[in-house]
């Protein structure tokens, strides 16, 4: 300290020279240049070495000149108010600046300070780790697109499954807004705890899931078959853990796949009925017409002759009516289709069943949404069908406690009719043979009746689901196109 203070002012100007050229950021010293007290302009003081190469002038040509007559366009960049502000409020300022002047294309970090009647500007070339965010800001905004646009519906969840973050396709086919979603977690759209606790145990285990299939539901509480693959991330400095994931919802292709299925068994069930109808009903009527011709030749004197003849007419009539109602379970039926109201069509069937639910105590809900639009049904047709499935769901009931719930509604472009009871529902292994000839639960029932609604459903190009669960009822869902 006492050698530089020994220094002439000379000196130690040179000296404090040197050290700032050896700086590794640009320096200027700028002064206020007023006119009735109004800064116009600024004039430069000082100028180390790294500004002069980073402005492209040598100090010559800059100190004492006006900083708009050799920068004029620190004018339009907004530099020159930057630094009129910093003089007249005192307070140091430091921003970010793409810098394009005298064929340079840069960004630098600048820091404003007050000085005298003037500033000082430091200026730090950040180009290279500018470019370095404006890449990662460009690809985060790449995957930040993909995610939000992409078809399939993404999430984002913790190591607790709860959601971070969920695209609009996922909120879309869970039919939630986002805030109520982001309150969920991934337990809250599994139908099936058991379901979930064998996914979750998967994914712990092995980090990633491929193809797993899950039952979820909406908000709604729609079911939905879906496939959910799911990968384990760790941050690496926090090792927090989190999963990101991608469902896609299978339900149309389970659902075709099993209408395709349960097509080819119609099919089948059609050319069976129909070989067993001409192998059969020819000796049947051989039979019916020997029965006939014997019941003449046998005198009153035998014992029991009318009984055993009544017997064996009474089988054959049987016989022959099982297979009609084999045929007409399964072939096409021939409609007569008629622009009119699903909603008439039902109230019709009710009105058939009304009593049977009045003698046993059952109660009806109605819930028909008005303004349906027209389609193209054959009401008889599908007034056997909707009978076929409210006696069903009748005989499934106790009495005295059976509530038959019965409703339309428009989801799309199709026409949705619900029918519901509280009965004793089925197992999956029953549901499964649901719509196959000859299965029922009845011990009486031919296992044609579902069969034959099935058909009449699928004759008006219309789609039937059901969904049971066992002691808690069953839900049969009939769809029809509006167009």
């Amino acid at each position: 300290m006492e050698q530089i203070e020994g220094l002439n002012e000379g000196a130690v100007e040179r000296l404090l020279k040197s050290i700032l050229d050896s700086a590794f950021n640009g320096i200027m010293t700028l002064k206020a240049v007023r006119e009735n007290e109004e800064i116009i302009d600024f004039e430069w003081q000082f100028v180390n070495d790294v500004a002069e190469e980073i402005l492209g002038f040598d100090s010559k040509q800059l100190l004492d000149h006006k900083l708009l007559d050799v920068l004029p366009h620190n004018k339009t960049d907004g530099l020159f108010d930057s630094y009129k502000q910093v003089v007249e409020s005192g307070e140091l300022k430091t921003f970010e600046q793409h810098y394009s002047g005298n064929n340079t294309d840069k960004w630098y970090k600048i820091a404003i300070v007050k000085m005298g009647d003037g500033v000082t500007v430091t200026f730090q070339d950040v180009s290279d780790l500018k470019e370095a965010i404006l890449e990662v800001e460009a690809r985060e905004k790449k995957y930040q697109k993909l995610f939000e646009e992409s078809i399939d519906a993404i999430f984002q969840a913790d190591a607790k499954f709860r959601f971070l973050d969920v695209n609009s396709s996922l909120l879309e086919l869970f039919r939630y807004n986002e805030d109520a979603l982001l309150q969920l977690s991934l337990k809250d759209l599994i139908l099936d705890p058991q379901e979930y606790k064998g996914f979750k145990k998967t994914l712990t285990n092995d980090k990633r899931l491929e193809e797993y299939e899950l039952d979820m539901h909406d908000a709604e509480g729609n079911k939905k078959i879906c496939i959910v693959n799911c990968v384990l991330l760790i941050d690496p400095e926090s090792k927090e853990k989190s999963y990101i994931g991608v469902i896609r919802d299978m339900t149309k292709r389970r659902l075709a796949d099993k209408e395709l299925v349960q097509a080819e068994k119609l099919s089948m069930t059609g050319k069976i009925a129909r070989t067993i109808a001409h192998e059969v009903r020819n000796p049947l009527t051989n039979l019916t017409l020997a029965l006939e011709q014997l019941r003449d030749e046998v005198t009153e004197e035998i014992e029991d002759a009318d009984l055993y003849f009544s017997i064996i007419k009474r089988n054959s009539e049987r016989i022959g009516q099982l297979i009609t109602d084999l045929l007409n379970s399964s072939k096409p039926k021939d409609l007569k289709l008629v622009k009119q109201s699903v909603n008439a069509v039902i109230n019709q069937s009710i009105g058939l069943v009304r009593d049977r639910l009045n003698l046993q105590n059952m109660v009806l809900h109605e819930d028909l949404q008005e303004d349906l639009p027209d389609i193209a049904l054959d009401a008889d047709q599908m007034n056997i069908a909707l009978l076929n499935l409210f006696i069903n769901a009748i005989e499934a009931m106790k009495p005295d406690h059976g509530e038959l719930h019965v409703s339309s509604s428009l989801d799309g472009d199709r026409v949705v009719v619900k029918v519901r009871d509280n009965g004793k529902g089925l197992s999956k292994e029953d549901m499964s043979k649901l719509f196959e000839p000859f299965f029922t639960g009845k011990t009486e029932g031919t296992g044609l009746g579902l069969t034959t609604v099935q058909n009449i459903v699928r004759s008006h190009k219309g789609n039937i689901q059901a969904e049971s669960e066992v002691g808690k009822g069953t839900i049969f869902t009939i769809s029809f196109s509006t167009e």
